[in-house]
C-alpha cells in the first residue's frame, strides 16, 4: 500500500535492497515484470513496517522467509479478517489511486509502478478530474503581449523607447493579432507630437 510493489517482486526482495539511510527500496531488474530495475522512495509509514518486521525476523536473505503456499495463506488471512472478493494486486491498485488522487502526475505513478509506458497508467487518469479542470481553466487567464517602441532621429543617435503592455478582449485570447488587441492609450500616443522630423519607429515584442 506504500510501495506499489507487485506480489512477485515483493518475495523476492532482499534486505540488502533497502537502504534504510536514504530510505529508497531497489527493485532489481531480475525480479521485475519488465526486466527494469526501479527505485522506490520510502515513506514513514513503510520505514517503521520495515524497520519493526525486521526486528521479528530470524536474519535471513530475504525480506519475506514465505515457506507455505501465498495463496493459501492469503485465502486465510482474508478470512481471518473477514474481508471478501480482495486479491493482492488491489493493494497495488491502491497504492496509485491514492497517488493520483493527491495529485502525483501519472508519469511519476508510472515509474513508481515500474509500467513501461504511460499508457498502462492511464486508467488511473479518471480519479484526478480537478487536474483537468485546472488545466483549462488556465485558458480563462489573459495573456500578456509586451511591445517596445524604439524610436529614433536622425540629429545625432539619439533615440528613445516607449513600452506598453497589450491584453486581450474581455474573454481573453491567444492571438497576437493586433486588430483585436487593445490600442495604445492616448497619452502615449502624445509621444509623437514631441518627436523630430525624420523620427522612425520599430517595433519590437
Amino acid at each position: 500500500m506504500n510501495t506499489g510493489l507487485r506480489r512477485g517482486e515483493l518475495l523476492a526482495l532482499r534486505w540488502e535492497s533497502i537502504d534504510f539511510g536514504h530510505r529508497i527500496l531497489t527493485v532489481e531488474g531480475g525480479t521485475a515484470k519488465n526486466r527494469q530495475t526501479r527505485h522506490v522512495p520510502l515513506n514513514d509509514e513503510a520505514i517503521g513496517v520495515l524497520n519493526r518486521w525486521r526486528e521479528q525476523t530470524n536474519g535471513g536473505q530475504r525480506v519475506f522467509e514465505v515457506s507455505t503456499g501465498f495463496k493459501t495463506a492469503w485465502a486465510k488471512l482474508l478470512k481471518r479478517a473477514n474481508i471478501t472478493t480482495f486479491r493482492w494486486h488491489d493493494l497495488r491498485h491502491h497504492f496509485a489511486s491514492r497517488l493520483v488522487q493527491a495529485g502525483v502526475p501519472l508519469n511519476t505513478v508510472r515509474d513508481l509502478l515500474g509500467h513501461s509506458s504511460v499508457a498502462m497508467s492511464l486508467r488511473y487518469a479518471h480519479l484526478a478530474p480537478d487536474q483537468r479542470r485546472e488545466a483549462v481553466a488556465k485558458l480563462n487567464q489573459k495573456p500578456l503581449f509586451a511591445l517596445t517602441m524604439r524610436l529614433q532621429w536622425n540629429q545625432g543617435s539619439h533615440s528613445a523607447f516607449l513600452s506598453h503592455d497589450f491584453t486581450g478582449g474581455e474573454r481573453g485570447t491567444r492571438t497576437l493579432d493586433l486588430g483585436i488587441m487593445r490600442p495604445i492609450p492616448e497619452d502615449s500616443l502624445s509621444l509623437f507630437n514631441h518627436l523630430p522630423r525624420g523620427a522612425r519607429c520599430n517595433w519590437h515584442h
